[in-house]
């Protein structure tokens, strides 16, 4: 019976899950710069409903980015400290790949085990944060692309390159000013609770790691690579 707990705050919701065998507690929010005072009451209410612990964990998941730089260090920094206090590891997840997970259980589209799904966050001044998936026989998603930062036109361009079933996330900024725009659109956040359920795979597969190993993974600069920015102190 395994215990994971998932906390999610890179964009303006906030949200936690927690897993006890079959028994799922979540606590979901949108509410923009709320997510410090929010984010330690929703862990301990679902804790409470599950009459569990934090050092009866099995593991921590975390989104570790892109998403928003302010939002991301709250929910590390939260992860961190638990973490650190009950000597858990942590399961880190894309939050691109969270909002791919977020859109097959909300929509459950009968369509999607043959589909792409290409997840987008606004990451202002004209630039996004660009992910593809792709469910595989085993109904996990892989990815079809590194998440990257792309410029306006670079993401529409990728948009019709991979040429997915769905663009989730920011897609009105996406697609603003675009004339006769065809793709199928879903705006959403993502859900801790989805971050449990692909954290639960990782688990399984030996992918938890200690949480001084782990960085925020910030996209950032014209040629789209991963930059890391420790929240560590030495």
């Amino acid at each position: 019976m395994t215990s994971i707990l998932a906390v999610e705050t890179s964009t303006a919701a906030c949200s936690v899950a927690l897993s006890m065998g079959d028994a799922r507690y979540t606590r979901y929010s949108e509410e923009p710069r709320s997510h410090t005072r929010l984010i330690m009451s929703m862990i301990d209410e679902v804790l409470a409903e599950a009459d569990l612990k934090v050092g009866a964990l099995d593991s921590l998941a975390v989104t570790v980015g892109p998403g928003s730089f302010t939002g991301l260090r709250i929910g590390f920094s939260t992860v961190q400290g638990l973490a650190f206090g009950a000597g858990l590891s942590v399961v880190p997840v894309s939050t691109l790949e969270v909002m791919a997970q977020t859109y097959r259980r909300k929509y459950d589209p009968s369509d999607l085990q043959s589909g792409k799904v290409l997840s987008v966050l606004d990451a202002r001044m004209g630039e996004f944060n660009c992910g593809a998936y792709l469910l595989d026989d085993q109904a996990q998603f892989v990815p079809l692309i590194k998440d990257q930062l792309l410029g306006h036109k670079a993401a529409l361009e990728l948009v019709e390159t991979i040429d997915p079933c769905v663009v989730v996330g920011d897609t009105r900024a996406l697609f603003v000013n675009v004339a006769n725009a065809q793709h199928n659109c879903q705006p959403l956040y993502p859900d801790a609770r989805d971050v449990l359920e692909i954290a639960l795979v990782k688990h399984s597969r030996g992918c938890a790691v200690p949480i001084a190993s782990l960085d925020l993974v910030y996209l950032r600069g014209t040629e789209a690579w991963k930059k890391h920015t420790k929240l560590r102190t030495a």
